[in-house]
């Protein structure tokens, strides 16, 4: 009595899989993406954080260049999995070569979101077809760094401290820091 319900249950899972896999290797003979740089930093003039993602794309099919596409961000709480925000290009983009960069950014406002993924991929400009395959990035808003210096007394008595790693931590020695050229940070 239950074979047949359980076996018709299999074959329907069976098929879905089949054309979801068979979808994403026609995607993938179409473009394929990676991400070159996925990054959440504070906004500089309100509140909240811009995410970013730069993706490398190849097109294998070149009856697509030329063509309108799209590519939609979906941007993930990876802690329970619910979608947050879903962000694509309002008019989408011309495809002008084979092989490029394309950057998503979206904004989040909400101070609790922490730790989110986001996923990419290309797509036809109405966003009904895949375009690529998908592609995960994972970020960690918490980690974030501050916009500018805590509080730092304009009379000199209470400059920055040395990076604990710069310090002897001999006490019969005296302090000393390191001046390794090579620890300056890079203002982009």
């Amino acid at each position: 009595m239950y074979k047949p319900v359980v076996t018709a249950f299999l074959v329907s899972l069976y098929v879905c899989f089949s054309l979801s896999s068979t979808e994403d290797l026609f995607a993938q003979q179409r473009g394929t993406i990676s991400v070159l740089q996925a990054t959440a930093l504070p906004l500089v003039n309100s509140e909240g954080n811009q995410v970013k993602v730069v993706i490398n794309y190849s097109i294998g099919d070149v009856s697509i260049v030329g063509q309108k596409l799209n590519a939609v961000m979906g941007i993930y709480d990876r802690i329970n999995g619910t979608l947050i925000k879903l962000s694509s290009f309002p008019e989408g983009f011309i495809l002008n070569n084979t092989a490029g960069t394309i950057q998503l950014a979206s904004t989040l406002t909400d101070p609790k979101i922490q730790n989110i993924s986001t996923i990419v991929t290309l797509t036809n400009a109405d966003k009904s077809e895949k375009y690529s395959n998908d592609i995960r990035s994972d970020l960690d808003l918490s980690a974030i760094l501050p916009v500018s210096l805590p509080g730092l007394a304009l009379n000199g008595t209470s400059g920055p401290q040395p990076p604990l790693s710069s310090l002897n931590t001999n006490e019969n020695q005296e302090e000393t820091s390191s001046d390794d050229p090579g620890s300056n940070s890079d203002d982009e």
